[in-house]
């Protein structure tokens, strides 16, 4: 037989064993599914995300149910349009909503 043909025949082999082990790893592998579709590895990480999705829900909902109030959270509703749709074009609008940062970081390192 010819070298080539062994080789070859070896590297067809190594990479069906590959693709077998990883294909029984995807298959035993459990995950978790929050209520907004995202997925996870372990149960505590969905329950973090889980915790935080509901505690930050009302930034993201939309301006009409929320157009009497001002305030969303303690976030203004301007820093809110900024941060989830047009975003902060310049430094200076950055420094503006400085406090906004900080209280946002606050509540997801929370």
């Amino acid at each position: 037989m010819d070298i080539t043909l062994i080789a070859i025949a070896i590297f067809i082999f190594i990479a069906i064993v590959f693709l077998a082990l990883f294909l029984f790893k995807s298959i035993n592998k459990q995950s978790f599914t929050a209520e907004d579709g995202s997925i996870f590895d372990t149960q505590s990480d969905l329950d973090l995300y889980q915790n935080l999705y509901d505690k930050t829900k009302p930034l993201f909902s939309s301006d009409d149910e929320n157009a009497s109030t001002q305030l969303i959270l303690g976030f203004e509703k301007l820093f809110l349009s900024k941060l989830t749709g047009e975003g902060f074009p310049d430094l200076k609008t950055l420094i503006k909503y400085r406090k906004q940062f900080k209280s946002l970081s606050d509540l997801i390192n929370a």
